[in-house]
């Protein structure tokens, strides 16, 4: 308990890997909700049931302004459709005219993933809601996103190696931890928005566009990856100095906006 309490975030770390690369030689990737259920073991044995009562109200905190969800949402979508034509214009086959009619998937697959707690929406919990959440009482949204990104990267690791999914992702998973913890900070904590972006990009990216160019996979992956690090760029232009301050000097996590979206 002791060194439990003395090195949380290692343990969760350490947890996460644990309950999630379990299965791997078994299903092929990692559980989604490993993460989710090395936070609650740690906020059990660190801050008890509050502390897990804190992480459950934070996942069902869906009252959020428009504009948080429009994000979350059109982020991943533009990503995709941006990867997905530069691929093409590189020398890539267009997709057909049945691949295309398969985005009626989209919404399905999307609530699917939100609600299954196996898939990769729910590793956001673990990662967005206890990890940066605990990193944020020591360092600024900035770092905190980014060491956030570098651990979730990590943790996808055995895909990395079994070539399921691209090189390019490591870029885009640490990328995309700015854009996340841009997501929680300015939505005032909420874990859903975060769960909500996680599943928004697995429906329409991985489930559906990234299967039209499974023979070109490392382009369309770069270009995504590319994407996301503009997005990571943009991100902290606009949040301001804000974003940027460790919490001795900076508001609250949840308690600033991001400017432009005032």
């Amino acid at each position: 308990m002791s060194f439990v309490k003395s090195h949380p975030l290692a343990v969760f770390v350490v947890l996460a890997c644990a309950f999630s690369w379990w299965i791997v030689p078994l299903a092929g990737y990692p559980l989604g909700s490993g993460p989710f259920v090395a936070a609650v073991v740690v906020l059990l044995l660190t801050e008890g049931r509050p502390g897990v009562r804190a992480l459950f109200r934070r996942m069902v905190q869906w009252r959020i302004s428009w504009k948080w969800y429009a994000l979350a949402i059109g982020l991943p979508t533009v990503a995709a459709l941006v990867a997905a034509t530069g691929t093409v214009a590189l020398g890539a086959e267009p997709p057909t005219s049945a691949e295309l009619g398969t985005w009626t998937n989209i919404v399905p697959f999307f609530l699917f993933a939100l609600i299954v707690p196996m898939l990769g929406p729910w590793e956001e919990p673990g990662f967005r809601g206890y990890a940066l959440s605990r990193l944020r009482r020591t360092h600024s949204p900035l770092v905190a996103g980014l060491a956030v990104g570098v651990l979730a990267a990590g943790w996808h690791l055995p895909l990395f190696f079994t070539g399921d999914i691209p090189l390019a992702d490591v870029v885009l998973v640490i990328a995309a931890g700015v854009v996340f913890a841009a997501l929680v900070w300015g939505s005032g904590g909420s874990v859903f928005i975060a769960m909500v972006m996680h599943a928004a990009s697995n429906a329409v990216s991985g489930e559906f566009i990234s299967q039209m160019f499974l023979e070109d996979a490392a382009v369309e992956g770069w270009i995504r990856a590319l994407v996301w690090c503009v997005y990571a760029v943009v991100t902290v232009v606009l949040c301001g100095r804000d974003f940027r301050t460790a919490p001795s000097s900076a508001p609250e996590s949840g308690s600033a906006r991001v400017e432009v979206l005032r």
